[in-house]
């Protein structure tokens, strides 16, 4: 009779409430950041009849679920690399600098010779 087994996979990232521990931590950088944005402002600054703070919290909040969600599709560094080379803020052509080759064979490797007393056919053995 066999047996079933639940398999556990030990490459998924710890998941909490279905968002891994960096969401996690940039969704609450992005609504403390938005917090602090939205009190600062003048409180007579209206986009119709409701405060500029309000939106300057949405959008804030709205950029860190976007950057939070991007970080599961890509990598961070993806990212920034995608994002400095569309903006040509790094340079997209290397000149490479001409360097010294390492010498082969390496001096510093020592080969065993192999003894031909210890094949058949050597004119040594008797």
């Amino acid at each position: 009779m066999s047996q079933v087994h639940k398999v556990i996979n030990l490459k998924t990232p710890l998941k909490v409430f279905g968002f891994t521990v960096k969401q996690i931590i940039l969704l609450a950088l992005g609504v403390i950041l938005g917090f602090l944005l939205a009190s600062k402002m003048p409180h007579d600054w209206k986009v119709g009849h409701l405060p500029a703070g309000l939106f300057a919290f949405v959008g804030v909040v709205g950029v860190s679920c976007a950057l939070s969600f991007m970080t599961e599709v890509k990598p961070m560094p993806w990212w920034r690399n995608a994002f400095l080379y569309r903006l040509k803020l790094v340079p997209e052509v290397f000149i490479p600098k001409p360097e010294d080759a390492p010498l082969y064979p390496d001096p510093t490797i020592i080969e065993k010779s192999v003894g031909e007393e210890f094949y058949i056919d050597s004119d040594k053995g008797g």
